[in-house]
């Protein structure tokens, strides 16, 4: 079967990844020289989840990279349950051995005898944290004590392999619903683990400042920040040049221009606009790509797009912000005085709505007393389905 033209959604890999090569060196060095930990911060759908991957990839010879996704975390035994599984699953697949997670999970769904059974042929600090959940499924242990387990086994099972671990915690803004004692016990457990090193990741602004820069936050100036921003133009334009050139499909100018005019430099975007344009161009038999043809797949892609972005609109932002978007979606910026003045309300009472769509990353401030919305695509879909410009 032949390599994707592109690739849209999920974690993407060389040729699919672009344009990351910096803040791939910069963070493989801190986990090279257990300089420090790092925060990655950027909105949805900028490539975080993807970084990580390559990261990994970059470094799995000399570390041992474990990813744990915080959006599978409902509850404080997820916490437990997702790291240390994730831990023996890196372990296993860095070294070729089998049978030690299929083992250890046996302590989350099997009966208590033969769980414990398991995990006793395993050993090791294995054996002990199986031990602790195992308490914990008897009741006799409490969910605090299961995530101070949870760091703990982290700094033993990398003593015990003799290799540096590098966690990483996706969507790190997640764990933010329960109360502030797992960033104390994260705290207390960074500053005593030299062979580890932590990766957070998230796309909000209140995970900067209020868990990393906050003074009197337990993890105050723990990680380094690194912002994703989008991928240049020039990369973009290249990347789709050199993806169509594999299928002797050439592109205007004009058409990679409007491409990232409508994209903005967001991976999954482009992506996925790249993808409608191939598709139609065979469905077609043409074997160039011009403006028209953009739009024609850029407005196929924002009905695909519909179901998302109006559940997304509705469902979660309050009337006050849906307002400030609706009236914020007419140009790529605007200043507040112009979005008070479209809604007929004191712009003095628009700036607790326009914080919290600051911290969300939903909008952005491109420059002083200017807002825009980070998502290009989310903007004009509002401008053509709520605004109701069409053109």
């Amino acid at each position: 079967m032949d390599e994707p033209v592109f690739m849209v959604g999920g974690e993407v890999e060389p040729p699919f990844f672009i344009g990351r090569d910096e803040e791939v060196e910069r963070i493989r060095l801190d986990i090279l020289t257990s300089a420090q930990n790092n925060v990655i911060i950027g909105p949805r759908r900028i490539g975080k989840t993807s970084l990580l991957k390559n990261l990994r990839n970059n470094v799995s010879g000399q570390v041992l990279f474990a990813s744990v996704n915080c959006r599978k975390i409902t509850e404080l035994a997820d916490l437990f349950r997702l790291t240390t599984q994730a831990l023996v699953a890196a372990y296993e697949e860095k070294h070729m051995v089998r049978g030690i997670l299929k083992k250890f999970s046996e302590v989350f769904r099997g009966k208590i005898t033969a769980a414990s059974r398991s995990i006793s042929e395993i050993g090791g600090s294995i054996e002990h944290v199986g031990h602790v959940y195992l308490r914990f499924r008897e009741d006799e242990i409490g969910e605090k004590e299961l995530v101070t387990e949870t760091f703990r086994f982290i700094e033993r099972f990398a003593e015990e392999i003799e290799e540096p671990v590098v966690i990483a915690f996706d969507e790190f803004q997640e764990l933010s619903k329960f109360n502030g004692n797992i960033f104390n016990l994260l705290k207390s457990h960074m500053d005593s683990q030299p062979g580890v090193r932590y990766i957070f990741s998230g796309s909000s602004v209140s995970l900067l400042h209020e868990v990393f820069l906050k003074p009197d936050s337990p993890l105050y100036l723990m990680a380094a920040r690194v912002s994703l921003r989008p991928i240049k133009k020039d990369d973009v334009s290249n990347y789709i040049r050199s993806r169509l050139k594999t299928r002797d499909m050439e592109i205007s100018d004009p058409a990679l221009e409007r491409i990232y005019e409508y994209t903005n430099g967001f991976p999954f975007y482009f992506q996925k606009l790249g993808f409608l344009i191939y598709q139609a161009a065979i469905l077609d038999n043409r074997d160039s790509v011009k403006v028209r043809d953009v739009d024609t797949a850029f407005s196929s892609m924002l009905r695909e797009f519909d179901g998302e972005f109006e559940a997304r609109y509705s469902v979660k932002f309050s009337r006050q912000q849906q307002d400030i978007l609706k009236y914020l979606s007419a140009d790529r910026t605007r200043r507040l005085s112009e979005i008070s003045r479209d809604m007929q309300t004191p712009a003095s009472s628009l700036t607790t709505s326009m914080r919290d769509l600051y911290h969300t990353m939903t909008v952005q401030k491109p420059k002083e007393g200017t807002y825009g919305i980070m998502d290009n695509v989310f903007r004009l879909w509002i401008r053509r389905n709520i605004l109701g410009d069409l053109e």
